[in-house]
């Protein structure tokens, strides 16, 4: 509300005070009421004050002001027509083209290799998608704006989980112990990945933390930098290279959101390269690691590199335009239908299948990042920023990983192409808290951020 609106104040404001009354009573967005009041206020005052310059009285001149805006009920049309909820059509036809090229890739994976392992990769995708769906919905029905309240919780717990699946790495499936699986075990015999989903869970409750201001600049500093790092740790005692490549680059997009300075983003990535220098100096397992990849990546640019990227540019480069089907890859390939999926696509139907999922992938990348710049809430635009930026890190670092560009070995895969189920759920989940946004968009009152 203007600063001087006081002042205008008059005796006769409840003839405008009434019909800005009448036309709320109309608005279905209630979270907008407080924004659309101060703006049908201030422009019936600006039309009271011009009726009295041209000699009006005032009660008639505040009375003709709310003749001319008309009847409440039209007034208050204008307004839902404006502020109502705005599904994400082109994001969610996008997305159920890419669920489709996944099942149908499955089963083309199934129909070469007609085992009972691959009939339950192919199947089972479709069953975890029910989870996932329920992830999205849950997401969408609690609002993003929930997860600004949550963050630290969110935090709290993911780190918690993390640092036990270090310390205690073995359950058990059908009886059988599973060591080096880094998952807590739900829902009987499907686990869930906290270490492929943890990266995402502290980015966004970082994001969601640091977005609020904060009463000590500089406390609030020294604390996003530990927050920052903990994570890292975590990762790096756990050799986890794929997850703390993913938090880094995240990372950088969350300082950029949150507004943090340049100067220090500086400090930060500091005490970030001294805290993986010390882990890389004090954990042997690591330095194993990362000397290996390292040496692997290396020499993939000279010679011969590791057995699966060697594989992987074989499929490639004999894939052709149009395929060659599905025999024999499962003996070359290790988990085509998870991780290595995309692979598999091109293999089976060539580079122009291959092209039809980069093409794909950015329809829904380019997609959500045009949306999320047209949010009015600079928390939600950053949501579906981060939710964009961080579907194309996961590809970058993928696509860079199989060809050899970057020191990974491919990883999870595209987002959501592979039967995971911690990926699955976690993508669902990313994408309903977008939608959330999106939905949300023009219903939300910008007036005290």
């Amino acid at each position: 509300m203007p600063c001087d609106q006081k002042s205008r104040d008059t005796q006769h404001s409840s003839i405008l005070e009434q019909f800005v009354g009448d036309v709320l009573a109309h608005v279905k967005a209630k979270q907008m009421h407080s924004e659309i009041r101060v703006e049908l206020l201030d422009h019936l005052l600006n039309e009271t004050e011009s009726g009295m310059d041209y000699g009006m009285d005032e009660a008639v001149s505040a009375q003709q002001a709310v003749r001319n805006m008309g009847e409440p009920s039209v007034v208050a049309a204008q307004f839902n027509q404006v502020h109502r909820p705005k599904a994400p059509w082109k994001l969610w036809i996008s997305i159920l083209v890419w669920i489709t090229i996944c099942v149908v890739s499955l089963f083309a994976v199934q129909a070469g290799n007609p085992q009972d392992l691959y009939r339950l990769s192919a199947e089972g995708y479709a069953w975890r998608l029910v989870p996932g769906v329920v992830a999205f919905l849950f997401a969408l029905w609690v609002g993003y704006q929930k997860l600004q309240q949550e963050a630290a919780w969110i935090y709290g717990i993911t780190l918690c989980l993390s640092v036990y699946t270090v310390i205690f790495p073995v359950y058990t499936i059908n009886g059988y112990p599973q060591f080096g699986l880094k998952a807590i075990p739900i829902l009987g015999d499907i686990p869930i990945d906290i270490f492929y989903m943890s990266p995402y869970l502290y980015l966004f409750s970082l994001y969601s933390m640091w977005s609020r201001k904060p009463e000590n600049m500089h406390r609030a500093i020294f604390l996003k930098i530990v927050l920052f790092i903990l994570p890292i740790i975590v990762f790096l005692v756990n050799c986890n290279l794929l997850q703390v490549s993913t938090y880094l680059v995240g990372g950088i997009i969350v300082f950029k959101l949150a507004g943090v300075k340049g100067k220090n983003m500086a400090i930060a990535a500091g005490v970030t390269l001294i805290a993986g220098g010390l882990c890389y100096w004090l954990i042997e397992s690591l330095r194993f690691m990362v000397n290996h990849r390292l040496v692997v990546w290396f020499h993939s640019f000279w010679r011969d590199g590791g057995y699966t990227q060697k594989v992987v540019q074989q499929l490639f480069r004999e894939a052709g335009w149009f395929g060659n089907g599905v025999n024999n890859i499962r003996r070359l390939l290790p988990y085509l239908d998870s991780e290595n999926l995309t692979v598999t696509i091109v293999h089976m139907f060539g580079w122009a299948g291959g092209l039809v999922l980069i093409i794909c992938l950015g329809v829904i990348i380019v997609t959500m990042y045009n949306s999320a710049l047209l949010f009015r809430d600079p928390f939600a635009r950053g949501i579906g920023l981060l939710v964009s930026g961080m579907m194309g890190i996961q590809s970058l670092l993928y696509i860079g990983g199989i060809i050899g560009v970057v020191p990974m070995n491919g990883g999870a895969g595209l987002p959501l192409l592979g039967s995971d189920w911690s990926e699955i759920v976690l993508w669902m989940l990313l994408l309903g808290l977008y939608s959330s946004s999106h939905w949300n968009k023009d219903m939300v009152s910008v007036l005290n951020r």
